[in-house]
């Protein structure tokens, strides 16, 4: 199954059906001058974490343990990614995807999983369209209960931006519900000072692994020598974001999700807030991220 490209005469972005319906690049045309605003892929790239963007479904960020209660019942999830201790991010960035329809500008790509084929332990089905309108990329993820019962899901994407010297975010928080630094994970607490990036503050060689809460959807990420700027605006349902910035590394992630780390386990022992849905059968839930991309 080959790369498909869509393209306008602003924006140009490859997607990979076979390796989880992940991008492969996203460029921006700027008069003459092509700017790559996520990490391109290598050519024959087959993991997803080399990828420029990947999709995150049933769930985002990682599962405790490996298991979580839902309706008094302990579910199992295997892990997925070597060197891991917990299943991360879901099946679909390691799942092969069907191209349904594909326009010069837009694509429609579809996974189905069953509960009994490993990984998430229950069925469903999973959409994802791409379409390219000017300026914007929208990015629209379908989630299908195929059980007869209730299914909790999360959803999210995992785009890796380049990181230049002078790259600034600007996005609002209100928590964090996990850091790399700390030693567990149990409950939020409200986001420090120093990693508040509303009004705009540049990254520099910060390290980040976080995500946090309190999300309202809507984050900028400006390249100011290049004269190029991502507004991102994702739906009501995605209140959190990772921000992951390893050290001595080329690119970040800036990630928008609908559930906080560990989500499932934290919202059985109680908590709220953690961003978890549930879909009854034969029901879909949508999700819409935007980027829109000006220079």
């Amino acid at each position: 199954m080959s790369e498909i490209v869509l393209s306008n005469e602003h924006l140009q972005v490859g997607i990979l059906p076979q390796v989880g319906g992940s991008l492969s690049f996203l460029k921006y045309h700027k008069g003459d001058t092509v700017v790559d605003i996520l990490r391109p892929a290598d050519k024959g790239v087959t993991d997803p974490n080399n990828a420029a963007m990947f999709l995150m479904a049933p769930y985002c960020g990682r599962i405790r343990g490996g298991s979580f209660v839902y309706w008094g019942i302990t579910r199992k999830v295997p892990r997925n990614q070597a060197g891991i201790a917990d299943p991360i991010h879901g099946d679909a960035w390691k799942a092969v995807f069907e191209v349904v329809s594909c326009t010069p500008d837009r694509a429609e790509l579809k996974m189905s999983h069953g509960r009994n084929e490993g990984g998430y332990p229950f069925s469903y089905d999973m959409t994802v369209v791409y379409a390219l309108d000017g300026h914007r990329l929208t990015v629209r993820i379908e989630l299908k209960n195929t059980m007869p019962l209730p299914i909790p899901c999360g959803m999210g994407v995992h785009p890796y931006f380049n990181k230049t010297k002078d790259v600034e975010l600007d996005f609002k928080t209100k928590m964090v519900w996990s850091n790399w630094s700390d030693p567990i994970f149990d409950k939020p607490y409200v986001t420090p000072d120093t990693w508040q990036f509303e009004g705009g503050q540049p990254l520099k060689n910060a390290v980040f692994d976080t995500c946090f809460g309190g999300f309202d959807g809507e984050a900028k990420v400006n390249y100011p020598e290049k004269g190029v700027f991502v507004t991102i605006s994702a739906d009501p349902a995605f209140g959190h974001v990772v921000l992951y910035a390893p050290k001595g590394k080329g690119f970040f992630c800036l990630e928008p999700c609908t559930n906080a780390q560990n989500a499932f386990n934290l919202a059985a022992g109680g908590m709220v807030g953690t961003g978890i849905q549930s879909i009854g059968p034969n029901q879909t839930v949508t999700g819409d991220i935007v980027f829109d991309i000006q220079g």
